[in-house]
């Protein structure tokens, strides 16, 4: 039977072998079989063109750890075998092969150890991928991200410098506004200052949502969690529209379902921004019938609650092809809208991204001639009622709580001088102005001052430079003083900027006056809660004085430039707190708490220093002195307190005269 052909079935699985044998040795990855060692045994044919060798001269003892890269040798030896060994596989670990021509290969790597009858690793089998795009790829996105992050701190760079640009001259125009308003006028002159304190609020308002809308377009805006009262942050917008719709006979209302928690936990300076603009646009689209903010819960959660939040009006309405992109930035639903309304657009694109960093979603209903509806949902934790406190900071910004406050002033803008100057007189601060940081830590280290309020951009040195070179003085006076800095500057980053300078806090130019005056109260009392010897070393020594008389009038003169009715009203407030002294060191030193005597001193020292009171001041620290000595010992005490009592009745006597003689 020599002539006869082989089976058919013979043929076919000669055909199936043949087939397996091509898709092996050609298939778009490369394979190769290895011993435990690394020797290769087996190589196919893409993995011979990639790296350039014939089978023989891989197959002649070569093993997989020479082929590659001298940093991949290393993790192969002290990575790669110990965990293919420990557990048997190992997948997607990249490799960069040397070619036999010198370049490198850039491969992923799948490894599985098979293993012979006695459970020993017998053969490695290799998979390996050819990267090189994949790498093209990575390298121009990287390329690509860096370029986007170059444009934006570009972006950045640039709106700070027109930021603070603008805002310089802008600061000039608001305070001497507010100073204008201050002064006699006469109706006409007041029509322009209304106008003028107007227009230069609605240009602070379109700065601010540009440089609000870059803060959260660069992704650098976070949020905060604090215990905060909800229904009060809800009343307190309404509030501070309301002069806008009262213009317009537009009832504001609120709606708060009796569920909803009095305090969360959450953001209350962004929510509040929110609802700012909301319920703004709502007023300034809406001629008749009334806007209603109305908060409920959705869903409640034993730690948390579900809010809906929504801001309804009775205004002109959004047509429904103009809803899907009246979020995006610079957009407005018609030209002529923008044109009779005013605004940037802006206000709906801040609201939206501040939602999303929330993880909510803000939604618009609308009906044009009928009205608009936004509306989005919060969950918030709740929180904790707080007990009232006895006084904000802004309440103690008066003109008494920064009374005789020492303050360096650092600024070289003219007009700043000015406007900033008469702030300061008028609340009673004692000031010094330079013009340079260098001036700045020369100064500081030649009188004792409470604070610095420095501006960051000034010749010679500027005031991130003479921050640090402050800290760096010796001295614990010098790392705890507070430095407030003054930038007209955006605030993208500019928080740890300031701080990684030195920098206590920091206010943007413009600013109003009751801001300034709360950040300088607020951090005008740093040296309440150091110890007796920190405070005594916390500035220059205590010198011996010279004798003179108890008590001068000089320096209120000075400071008040002779104004009769400023000098009345003064000497009466300083008389009342004087009275009030009395007791509150009178009370410490017959219970012997030295916290409370401290606290008091603390509090009277502005008073000391405007009347240059010096036998009350002795008498103070004899009182000091006696709280020190041993409990019992009530002689000193008696002494100390008549002493003390003397001397401020003496005081409030002059005073009183003085506001009579005025």
């Amino acid at each position: 039977m020599e002539g006869k052909t082989r089976p058919s079935s013979n043929r076919s699985q000669d055909l199936l072998e043949e087939s397996a044998e091509d898709l092996y040795e050609n298939a778009p990855c490369g394979y190769i079989s290895t011993r435990p060692d690394g020797a290769i045994v087996k190589v196919n044919q893409t993995f011979l063109n990639w790296l350039g060798y014939t089978r023989e001269e891989l197959l002649s003892g070569r093993r997989f750890q020479d082929l590659l890269s001298v940093g991949g040798r290393i993790f192969h030896e002290t990575h790669f075998a110990p965990l293919l060994q420990m557990q048997g596989f190992i997948n997607e670990v990249q490799f960069e092969l040397v070619t036999k021509a010198g370049s490198a290969l850039p491969v992923l790597v799948n490894t599985v150890q098979r293993k012979d009858a006695a459970g020993r690793g017998s053969i490695h089998r290799t998979t390996l991928f050819n990267i090189t795009d994949r790498k093209k790829f990575e390298r121009e996105l990287v390329l690509a991200r860096r370029k986007a992050e170059q444009a934006a701190k570009a972006k950045s760079d640039f709106l700070s410098m027109v930021s603070h640009e603008i805002r310089t001259p802008m600061n000039a125009i608001i305070g001497i506004a507010s100073l204008l308003q201050r002064t006699e006028l006469s109706a006409q002159q007041q029509r322009y200052v209304r106008i003028l304190s107007s227009s230069s609020e609605n240009l602070l308002g379109l700065i601010n949502h540009i440089l609000d809308f870059s803060k959260l377009d660069s992704g650098k805006a976070t949020l905060e969690e604090r215990n905060f009262d909800l229904r009060q942050l809800v009343y307190a917008t309404l509030f501070a529209l309301t002069v806008k719709a009262e213009e317009k006979k537009l009832p504001v209302v609120a709606e708060i379902d009796e569920d909803v928690p009095a305090f969360v936990l959450g953001d209350p300076v962004k929510l509040g921004q929110v609802l700012t603009n909301l319920v703004g646009n709502a007023i300034k689209f809406t001629e008749r019938g009334a806007v209603t903010v109305s908060l409920r819960v959705r869903e409640a959660f034993q730690d948390a609650m579900a809010l809906d939040f929504a801001v309804t009006d009775t205004g002109i309405g959004i047509p429904e092809d103009k809803l899907a992109h009246i979020f995006e930035e610079f957009t407005q639903a018609d030209y002529d809208i923008g044109m009779k309304y005013g605004g940037t657009g802006l206000g709906l694109a801040i609201s939206r991204k501040l939602v999303e960093l929330h993880g909510a979603r803000i939604v618009v209903k609308s009906t044009p001639g009928k009205g608009s509806s936004f509306s989005f949902t919060l969950r918030m934790r709740t929180g904790t009622e707080e007990p009232a406190a006895e006084a904000s900071a802004e309440s103690r910004a008066t003109t008494q709580a920064l009374q005789g406050l020492r303050i360096l002033v650092a600024e070289d803008n003219d007009i700043n001088v000015f406007m900033l100057t008469q702030f300061l007189k008028k609340w009673g601060a004692v000031f010094d102005v330079v013009g340079d940081g260098q001036q700045v830590v020369q100064r500081i280290q030649e009188a004792d001052y409470d604070l610095v309020l420095m501006d960051v951009r000034m010749p010679v040195m500027n005031g991130y430079e003479a921050a640090h070179a402050i800290r760096a003085l010796p001295g614990p006076r010098y790392a705890r003083i507070p430095i407030l800095a003054v930038t007209a500057s955006t605030r993208i980053g500019l928080e740890n900027r300031t701080q990684d300078a030195g920098f206590t806090d920091f206010i943007g130019k413009p600013y109003k006056p009751s801001e300034l005056a709360a950040l300088l109260v607020r951090h005008a009392t740093w040296r309440q809660g150091l110890e007796p010897s920190e405070a005594a070393a916390s500035g220059p020594q205590e010198v011996v004085e010279p004798p003179g008389p108890p008590f001068s009038f000089r320096r209120l003169h000075r400071m008040l430039d002779d104004d009769r009715h400023a000098i009345v009203e003064l000497s009466t407030i300083t008389a009342g707190s004087c009275e009030q002294y009395k007791r509150d060191f009178q009370q410490a030193l017959e219970t012997g708490n030295r916290e409370a005597f401290d606290y008091q001193a603390y509090k009277i020292r502005p008073t000391l220093e405007l009347l240059e009171a010096r036998a009350l001041r002795e008498a103070l620290r004899e009182g000091r002195a006696a709280l020190e000595e041993t409990p019992g010992t009530q002689g000193r005490t008696a002494f100390a307190l008549e002493a003390i009592h003397r001397e401020l009745d003496v005081l409030i006597t002059a005073l009183r005269e003085l506001a009579r003689d005025s």
